[in-house]
């Protein structure tokens, strides 16, 4: 895409910060990088460019996301913005769609615990009648005698 903020005051300052930018990126200084594309952006919030460089620095989705969404405002035929934006999204819902059905397991695991517990409690009483019952049978059984 072509710059269209190359005839307006401030371009000069913002084409220095992309070139900081992609020097610090090319030695290893991620936050460095970052910092500059940072403030190119803040320029320039059209640049199609400094928000694609932005990409490389930034760590969480939700970052990502957002920056993804700016490209494709700038440039709706970006494929590939498209895709990863799609592929954030499908990742968000994947694990959205995983809490919601561990949040449900949890739920049936303490159903099933709190019936074994009952079905447990209620054999112990059984269990503890009958062998009183047996007591008494047997107690009659040999003093009667």
């Amino acid at each position: 895409m072509v710059n269209q903020d190359a005839a307006r005051p401030g371009s000069e300052r913002f084409e220095e910060l992309f070139q900081a930018g992609r020097s610090a990126f090319a030695m290893g200084n991620l936050q460095q990088a970052h910092d500059f594309w940072k403030e190119a952006a803040r320029l320039s919030p059209f640049n199609e460019q400094v928000w694609v460089a932005l990409l490389d620095v930034i760590e969480s989705d939700e970052d990502r996301r957002v920056c993804l969404q700016n490209i494709l405002q700038i440039n709706p035929m970006n494929v590939q913005a498209r895709r990863m934006l799609n592929l954030i999204v499908a990742r968000k819902e994947s694990a959205e769609q995983l809490r919601d059905e561990a949040k449900t397991s949890v739920k049936k695991d303490k159903r099933r615990r709190r019936s074994v517990f009952g079905s447990a409690f209620l054999l112990g009483i059984v269990i503890g009648v009958s062998g009183v019952i047996f007591g008494i049978v047997l107690s009659i059984l040999i003093y009667a005698r």
